[in-house]
């Protein structure tokens, strides 16, 4: 059995993740740069720009969002629009790993009116986000929310609001040009209790202010700066050191082999005598597997 060999060397990675809150309490911030593992995605899907613009956005929340939701568990995303794009999944631990795959890579739709990937109009304006939050023990908690605007970022935003009942801010992008990814990343903050309207207002101003997040990356700056530009006017102390982040997936030819021994006797007889093999590909990281007619014939004799 042989799959593919990753695309890039995933050591090589200097995307992370930083986590922060204000001295008075009433901020909590998570922020991310995401550059290299949005790469990563658009070469294994072999993506267009406007599905590299939707995953891309899509890998960065999920990998925002794990931290917050799920301590030792998962945190699965699933973008489902009414648009071309199809399905856009993601699954990210809080251990820094995040992987996705659309339904449709290659898709490509006209740039919109401000000049930017119409993702709202590949993901669909109305449908829905449906979010799995796995802890890591006892079952999984479910909750879905209508999309906002399938631009991704105001869908979290929306699904934050609904799940906490409270004000949260939610910046995701991804910048390409014809060689790749060059900047992707984003931030989300959580008002907690005692903020006021100011807060608020003041955040929204300085994202206002100083542009994109990606065009501050673009500027060479790190996590840290770009927290202080956001958050300019608030006193914010760091809770973590900058962590990793890797686009990781969790298929195996183990885990392939696992699969296809749920499979009838008979069926496995017959990929052996009339294909030769079994051929199985991951969808979250476009990864093939493959199992020989031998061991398909020992799969069927039970061993």
């Amino acid at each position: 059995m042989v799959g593919l060999e990753p695309v890039l060397d995933y050591s090589d990675m200097k995307d992370g993740i930083l986590k922060a809150i204000s001295a008075d309490g009433t901020i909590r911030a998570v922020i991310a740069t995401t550059t290299d593992l949005v790469e990563v995605a658009r070469q294994r899907h072999q993506l267009s720009f406007t599905a590299t613009a939707a995953l891309g956005r899509a890998l960065t929340a999920g990998a925002l969002l794990a931290p917050l939701a799920a301590k030792d568990g998962q945190v699965l995303l699933k973008f489902q629009g009414d648009g071309p794009l199809g399905k856009v999944v993601v699954d990210a631990s809080p251990k820094g790993t995040v992987r996705g795959y659309v339904q449709n890579p290659n898709i490509e739709l006209p740039l919109n009116s401000l000049g930017n990937f119409d993702v709202g109009a590949a993901i669909g304006k109305t449908g829905y986000l449906h979010v799995t939050i796995d802890h890591g023990f006892g079952g999984p908690h479910m909750s879905t929310v209508e999309l906002a605007s399938g631009e991704v970022g105001e869908d979290v935003n929306r699904y934050l609001v609904n799940s906490d009942q409270t004000g949260s801010v939610v910046v995701v992008g991804t910048h390409l040009s014809k060689n790749g990814v060059e900047a992707a990343g984003g931030l989300i903050i959580q008002m907690l209790p005692d903020h006021t309207e100011e807060t608020i207002c003041q955040i929204e101003n300085n994202i206002t202010t100083f542009g994109a997040f990606t065009f501050l990356m673009r500027r060479g700056m790190g996590l840290e700066q770009i927290l202080e530009r956001i958050l300019a006017g608030f006193e914010i102390t760091a809770l973590t050191e900058v962590k990793p982040l890797s686009f990781r997936c969790k298929c195996s030819d183990e885990r392939f082999v696992e699969a296809l021994k749920v499979f009838p006797k008979q069926d496995l007889i017959s990929m052996a005598e009339e294909d030769g093999q079994a051929e199985g590909r991951c969808h979250f990281c476009n990864e093939f597997y493959y199992v020989g007619k031998e061991r398909l014939l020992d799969l069927a004799r039970g061993r």
